[in-house]
C-alpha cells in the first residue's frame, strides 16, 4: 500500500490563510484619486488639463485626497488629459473637466490603467 504524503494543515495556517485573503479582498475596493500633473508627476491647477495643452496628464492611483500643487506623485497611471478613450477606461469622464482629487473606486475589476500617449 502506497503512503500518503499530504501534511494536515494546523488551524493556525488555516487562520493566515484566512487573515491573508480578506486582507487581498480588502484592498480590491481601494479608492483611487486623480489629479492633473506635468509630466514629471508634479500636481498642476486642474485647468491645465482642460485646455488640451500637450504636456499634461491625469494621474490615477492610491493618492490619497488633498493633494496641491506642486505635490510630486509617485506610481498609478497617466494618461494624457486629451485621451478621451483612456479616460474612460480609467472611469473618468471621457471629456470635461475632472477636479483634482476626483475619486474612482480602484482594485479588481476596474480598469486604473490608461495610455501615457501625448
Amino acid at each position: 500500500m502506497r503512503r500518503s504524503t499530504s501534511v494536515p494543515l494546523g488551524r493556525g495556517y488555516l487562520a493566515l490563510a484566512a487573515l491573508a485573503t480578506t486582507g487581498g479582498l480588502a484592498a480590491c475596493g481601494r479608492e483611487q484619486q486623480t489629479y492633473c500633473a506635468d509630466q514629471n508627476g508634479v500636481v498642476v491647477p486642474d485647468v491645465r488639463c482642460d485646455d488640451g495643452s500637450p504636456g499634461y496628464y491625469y494621474y490615477t492611483g492610491s493618492y490619497g485626497r488633498g493633494r496641491r500643487p506642486g505635490y510630486r506623485l509617485g506610481g498609478g497611471s497617466r494618461i494624457a488629459s486629451t485621451d478621451s478613450n483612456g479616460r474612460a477606461r480609467a472611469g473618468l469622464p471621457s471629456t470635461g473637466h475632472v477636479s483634482n482629487g476626483h475619486v474612482t473606486s480602484g482594485g479588481f475589476g476596474s480598469s486604473g490603467h490608461g495610455s501615457s500617449g501625448g
